[in-house]
């Protein structure tokens, strides 16, 4: 998502930017006088008050971090930073050891992009059946959660035996076909129908499960 600046803020962005070429970081009061002294050689009229306030709307907008020496629209000329990011917009939901092994980068240096990717707004953190898992800032809540839940090993194995058995299966034979203890199951049936994945139909007495209709489009 592209953020929209007035004219200001591209000025005190610039300035930033400048100053952070020469700077490994920055603190507000380290970089106040260097921005004052730039506006005062410019024809830009922004009193002291007014650069804190922009400087305070950038940080809100997370285009600049304070303590970093990066600004936004540089964060994904990394090339493993990017490929981490690509990653986690591909796979939404995914956590930090499948990031690990599908990039086979070390801990290191996954752990200290995914914090960049973190502070800059590009993504997201949440932790789902006690473990943390990452997305992009633009991805819904509930669409998260859903593809959490039907990416799983165990929601793969019946939603790809049901595609295989649309005649539909009573939960103790889909327990024994799948060799899955029934209270697991209940578990994934359970959400899989939350999510409107699977549903479940009485017929002559027994439920039986079946894929939707949305699963089978």
């Amino acid at each position: 998502m592209v953020l929209e600046l007035v004219e200001e803020e591209k000025i005190i962005l610039t300035i930033v930017h400048e100053y952070l070429n020469k700077n490994r970081q920055f603190t507000f009061e380290e970089i106040l006088p260097y921005i004052n002294s730039r506006i005062r050689l410019s024809t830009t009229n922004i009193s002291n008050e007014g650069v804190r306030k922009i400087l305070k709307s950038l940080t809100n907008k997370k285009l600049i971090v304070e303590g970093s020496k990066l600004i936004k629209s540089e964060i994904l000329n990394n090339d493993k930073r990017k490929e981490i990011y690509d990653f986690i917009v591909k796979n939404p939901g995914t956590y930090f050891n499948k990031i690990l092994r599908e990039l086979n980068f070390s801990n290191h240096i996954v752990v200290w992009h995914l914090s960049m990717l973190l502070k800059f707004d590009f993504i997201s953190k949440k932790i789902l059946e006690n473990h943390e898992i990452y997305f992009d800032t633009t991805t819904e809540l509930e669409d998260l959660s859903s593809t959490y839940f039907t990416t799983k090993e165990k929601s793969q194995k019946i939603i790809k035996f049901l595609k295989k058995n649309s005649l539909g299966i009573t939960k103790t034979n889909l327990s024994q076909e799948l060799n899955m203890h029934m209270n697991t199951l209940a578990k994934y049936l359970n959400l899989l129908e939350n999510y409107n994945v699977i549903v479940k139909k009485k017929i002559d007495n027994k439920n039986l499960y079946f894929l939707s209709e949305k699963s089978t489009q």
